[in-house]
């Protein structure tokens, strides 16, 4: 060793037993409240919501009888409650499960002998429709033309489930429901109180014996029909002509002839007006049909279809249906919860002819169609296979809007763009990287010294996903384990099995007390500092401290800083290197009393399950509450984490240049218990280390 070098060659050889100890795991992530989780999947879709556009309406809450039949808040996040928070994995698997959701359930969700055979059923379904297609298409004039209803019922048919879009049967149920599970009485029960609206409001019937109101009632719909089909037959093609007219007294007289009122003393809508209020004008026979479609609305229930195509099949269908549901109920005493919630809906539309108001509408109105109502339009097998492919393939809500535009431009690069900072996030929290870190150095083939703090969150680390890394310029990267550790000296012995040294020397302990004004240097891998090599620093010995755990720790005058945790503290020894303590913390002045250092930890812990607002955030609110307002709601997460920040740095970014090291006598009494506490791997070379103490 030359004059001003205080390392020499020896010195510089020992540097490569140095290692920086990393915490490998997923970083901590950004949390979130619930409903900035749903403002984030919202902009990640741009095509409507059935029922209305995205954002959900919320205006139901409270109101149970007028749940929509798809609650959003149970699809995004079924495990979140509101007023709880979630991370970036929460908000990407609800993207992953949203964007897999269907408009409608091709099979049944539930196992079990029927919903076995309603999966063979369905099948047979869609056989019998795509062997009808070929039939048509090879005698096109020989097709069948079904009415709207029987269409429609084809294509639900071809379905397990309802349709998203759907009205809601069972919401007086929702109080009832567990785990989103029915039973047969639920189904029967919401079956019997449509039946029962049927009799009473569509039927025209309430089951008098003596009412004769509902042949009439009858008999005045097949008339206003038979007209209307009179008229747009007309000529084959064209519309007759010098239609009668009506008066509007006249049309709605017609009208409320097609309905019995039950002496409910129920007032059904006046046909609209043409033109300005109360000026008299005609009417004829297309503005009534629409005007009885508008009653209706869009054909309320029907029991069963009218007479034609497919009439006959259907009718059976439903009676076999209505027997099933009447006799599972009677039998099945128990009453067991085994239907999810579309299945239980579907069980009861099967009892049915006719679409439930609010129902989603299969089929769009055909060119040059659209003024007449859907009642009087036919379809063919073509457009029966076209619906059930359509529904085969459609979303529950789209990525991308369905018309094309300016406006439909920003909204697809909207979505992209979310997306791609949603996935962007994602990938950065599910992808391992260095937590933190400190230093360590080799003391035998396969074991490594450093700090129990420098590894605390590994050890914290309940469900062992998190990793202990060491390497160095000469060392590639290694897991280790923690052999043993003592919180009292705060030291950790890591065994790596698999560390190959390459010819690196081990450094060697010594039990040379630290005395003022020694003369020590050490190693280790301060936070700015990013390379391999550890960095070298040297210092003098400037005194000791009494610790609160009985023991002494050296103080030295030495530029230490977080993350030289875990350093050897060297000297020369004799004329040879050896270890003589481990640096353990900085000095910082403590400003807090132990009730304020309390309260801090206590802050800490509720700010794990906090959601932290951006500062955009808080400049957004203020353009909209009050600035009191803003103010309280950005102080009450942001703030207490600044405090934390600022407290934190005080150790990290202290400026005083003293530090703490354990000298090098109790790091070999640390070592002695652990020949007896560990008996893992390479147990046997920590007998050698101690041997010469």
């Amino acid at each position: 060793m030359y004059s001003g070098d205080l390392l020499g060659d020896e010195g510089r050889k020992a540097l490569d037993a140095c290692v920086k100890v990393k915490i490998f795991g997923k970083p901590e992530t950004r949390r979130y409240d619930y409903y900035k989780a749903h403002e984030m999947l919202k902009y990640c879709y741009a095509g409507n919501y059935p029922g209305g556009p995205w954002p959900f309406n919320r205006g139901w809450r409270g109101d149970y009888n007028k749940r929509p039949w798809l609650d959003p808040d149970d699809l995004l996040f079924p495990n979140v409650s509101v007023g709880s928070v979630c991370d970036i994995t929460d908000v990407h698997h609800a993207l992953v499960r949203f964007d897999d959701l269907h408009y409608v359930e091709k099979y049944p969700l539930s196992e079990g002998p029927r919903s076995d055979k309603l999966k063979a059923l369905i099948d047979k379904r869609r056989v019998d429709v795509e062997r009808e297609c070929q039939e048509a298409t090879a005698n096109l004039n020989g097709r069948c033309r079904y009415s709207w209803l029987v269409a429609q019922r084809r294509v639900r048919d071809c379905f397990a489930g309802n349709f998203a879009g759907d009205a809601s049967l069972l919401e007086t149920f929702y109080l009832r429901e567990p785990n989103g599970m029915y039973n047969i009485a639920d189904i029967y029960d919401a079956f019997v109180k449509h039946n029962e609206f049927v009799i009473s409001y569509r039927s025209n019937c309430t089951g008098d014996s003596d009412c004769g109101k509902c042949e009439k009632a009858f008999a005045q719909r097949a008339a206003i029909e038979a007209e209307y089909v009179e008229a747009v037959s007309y000529s084959g093609t064209t519309i007759k002509q010098g239609l009668r007219g009506y008066s509007r007294a006249e049309a709605e007289q017609k009208l409320d002839g097609c309905y019995r009122y039950c002496n409910r003393g129920r007032k059904w809508p006046v046909i609209r007006p043409r033109g300005e209020m109360g000026k008299c004008e005609m009417y004829d026979i297309f503005d009534i049909c629409k005007a009885l479609c508008c009653r209706d609305e869009g054909i309320l229930l029907h029991k069963y279809p009218s007479s034609g195509p497919g009439a006959d099949e259907l009718t059976k269908s439903i009676n076999a249906h209505r027997d099933d549901l009447k006799k599972e109920f009677e039998e099945d005493k128990l009453k067991e919860y085994k239907y999810s919630r579309s299945e239980a809906e579907h069980r009861v539309r099967d009892c049915f002819a006719g679409n439930f108001l609010g129902d989603t509408d299969i089929f769009l109105s055909k060119e040059g169609e659209s003024q007449v109502p859907k009642i009087y339009q036919t379809y063919d097998i073509f457009d029966i296979a076209k619906a059930i492919k359509y529904f085969d393939s459609k979303k529950l809500v789209e990525q991308y809007p369905e018309e094309d535009g300016p406006k439909s431009d920003e909204q697809r690069k909207m979505v992209d763009k979310q997306r791609a900072f949603i996935e962007r996030e994602y990938i950065k929290a599910t992808t391992d990287a260095e937590i933190e870190h400190g230093s360590g150095f080799v003391i035998q083939d396969h074991f490594i010294i450093t700090n129990k703090h420098v590894i605390q969150t590994a050890l914290d680390d309940k469900t062992k996903k998190t990793q202990i890394l060491v390497s160095n310029a000469g060392i590639d990267e290694f897991p280790c384990e923690v052999a043993c550790h003592h919180p009292k000296y705060d030291l950790a012995l890591l065994c790596c099995p698999g560390l190959d040294l390459h010819g690196i020397s081990p450094l060697k302990l010594s039990n040379q007390s630290l005395l003022p004004g020694m003369q020590i240097f050490s190693f280790g891998y301060p936070v700015s500092h990013t390379e391999e090599t550890a960095l070298f620093v040297n210092g003098y010995v400037s005194g000791s401290k009494k610790m609160l755990s009985g023991h002494t720790m050296a103080v030295l005058n030495c530029s230490l800083n977080s993350g030289n945790s875990g350093g050897p503290v060297l000297c020369w020894v004799k004329d040879q290197l050896k270890v003589v303590g481990v640096a353990t913390q900085k000095h910082f002045k403590e400003i807090l009393t132990l009730e304020e250092s309390q309260t801090i930890e206590k802050l800490r812990e509720t700010l794990q399950t906090v959601a932290i607002p951006e500062v955009s955030e808080f400049e957004e609110s203020l353009k909209f509450d009050h600035y009191t307002k803003a103010i309280g709601n950005f102080s009450r997460t942001t703030l207490p984490l600044l405090t934390l920040k600022i407290y934190d740095s005080l150790e990290t970014h202290a400026q005083y240049n003293l530090a703490n090291a354990l000298p090098g006598n109790l790091v070999v009494k640390f070592l002695k218990k652990c020949v007896l506490q560990y008996k893992g791997d390479c147990s046997n070379e920590l007998a050698e280390i101690v041997k010469m103490f």
